[in-house]
């Protein structure tokens, strides 16, 4: 067993130009590997993983990826790195993935730290005090940043952030400019017609200023324009007078009280054909007015794009649709597009022909590595061409979507269908259409399309 030929994949990684200056380049990573391997005699290169300019503390690296991937398939008995950074930095992320490994019977070996392995007891103790310490270290440095932070807050001084709309940093400190009267609108507009909708519209039409509802909102409870950070009562000159905000404060609470919670059936399924944007949900209220005088509310649910609804600059789809007539279409038109849909999908040569080309650009992909790892090419002519194959990838479809039985859909269009189904709840109704709907296309001209999960 001694002089049994393992199978070793090589992982480089560089994240900054910095490093590279520090003799982790990629060539000198690379070269130690090698050297190391040559020396062992019992080592056969499986594959070499390079990683360029990513960080140690992502999980999701793509070649690091497929060094997992390859680890699960069998293919690799140890990985060699030549420092513990190059593999990770995060001890979260490197104990859940040495589970992977040990339940595959993979070890792995910093070269040039031989004293980080995890073929011993003592090497793993090592490395995860190791990086106890590391993670340790970066938490107590939070600690000083934090604390010089609050200092500057005592004093006054601008930490970091963007500056609010309506200041100024002078010498450190927050200075009124001369749009803090746009400011002191803003804040008296609200308070005079309590609609987010209307304050955001107003800032656009009289002062050119593109703004959704979310940063609008944030304005509004922004405690600097009192004066306020943290504790420091006193941080800067206030914009606002203490009773207009207080004011604005208890509006704003008042709406979202009124903004009760609704069901809707079909939030996270509709997407704008224009944006790519989902479309979003709200209720309308129409009273009808009795011959007593009574009132009679109606509630409907219009779904619009959340784009466009915030701001009609970014998006020119002003489609909206209700839910009535959205659940209408679909018991009226799922069976007709279930069976455009089989139709299409008899054409899935196409869909293999797509996999070919894939493949024979993958090949490419590793051709051109090899090259690379040879000394054939330079890094730069590695790098570039690459890219230029990887941007001839054609997207495939995700194989990984459970599809539907087109065939099902049939009974979605039967009077049995119909009658139970008027006796579900919002909520049961939601949830029958998620199970056969990926989502669906909502078109300027008032067109649906439905794509079918799987398809």
């Amino acid at each position: 067993m001694a002089n049994e030929i393992k199978q070793v994949a090589l992982y480089i990684r560089v994240s900054t130009d910095q490093q590279a200056k520090h003799g982790d380049s990629l060539d000198e990573q690379q070269h130690t590997l090698n050297e190391y391997v040559r020396q062992q005699g019992n080592m056969r290169v499986f594959k070499t993983y390079i990683d360029d300019g990513i960080s140690g503390q992502k999980l999701y690296r793509d070649e690091f990826q497929k060094l997992l991937d390859d680890v699960k398939k069998g293919r690799i008995d140890t990985i060699l790195f030549t420092k513990l950074d190059r593999w990770f930095r995060n001890l979260r992320h490197y104990l859940n993935i040495q589970e992977i490994l040990d339940k595959n019977n993979v070890t792995w070996l910093a070269v040039t730290q031989p004293f980080f392995n995890t073929e011993t007891a003592m090497g793993r103790s090592f490395v995860n005090q190791s990086m106890g310490f590391a993670e340790l270290e970066a938490q107590m440095t939070s600690e000083r940043i934090r604390a010089v932070f609050d200092n500057k807050i005592r004093k006054g001084e601008v930490v970091s952030g963007k500056v609010p709309l309506g200041y100024d940093i002078k010498d450190k400190h927050l200075v009124p400019n001369e749009k803090a009267k746009i400011v002191k609108e803003i804040f008296q507009y609200y308070l005079e017609t309590g609609s987010m909708r209307a304050t955001v519209r107003h800032l656009e039409n009289h002062f050119s200023m593109t703004r959704d509802y979310q940063s609008v909102r944030q304005m509004l409870t922004n405690r600097k324009y009192i004066g306020e950070l943290r504790d420091n009562k006193n941080f800067c000159k206030p914009i606002i007078d203490r009773d207009v905000f207080e004011r604005v404060q208890l509006q704003l609470s008042k709406n979202i009280r009124m903004n009760k919670k609704r069901d809707y059936m079909f939030t996270g399924l509709l997407v704008c054909s224009e944006c790519g944007c989902n479309y979003s949900a709200t209720a309308v209220i129409s009273r009808y007015v009795r011959k007593d005088g009574t009132t009679n509310p109606n509630e409907r649910h219009l779904y619009r794009c959340t784009k466009n609804r915030n701001n009609a600059k970014k998006c020119s789809n002003k489609k909206g649709i209700y839910e009535t007539t959205l659940e209408n279409f679909l018991l009226e038109n799922i069976e007709k597009q279930a069976e455009e849909l089989s139709v299409k999908m008899q054409q899935e040569p196409e869909v293999k022909k797509t996999k070919n080309t894939n493949d024979k650009i993958k090949k490419k992909i590793d051709r051109l590595k090899k090259a690379y790892l040879n000394e054939v090419i330079t890094l730069e002519e590695y790098k570039k061409d690459r890219e230029e194959l990887e941007a001839l990838l054609i997207p495939e479809r995700d194989n990984k979507i459970a599809k539907i039985d087109l065939n099902s859909l049939h009974n979605y269009s039967t009077a049995e269908f119909r009658d139970g189904y008027k006796q579900l709840t919002i909520s049961e109704k939601s949830s029958l259409w998620r199970q056969v709907i990926k989502n669906i296309v909502v078109y300027p001209d008032g067109n649906l399309k439905i794509n079918f999960l799987g398809y």
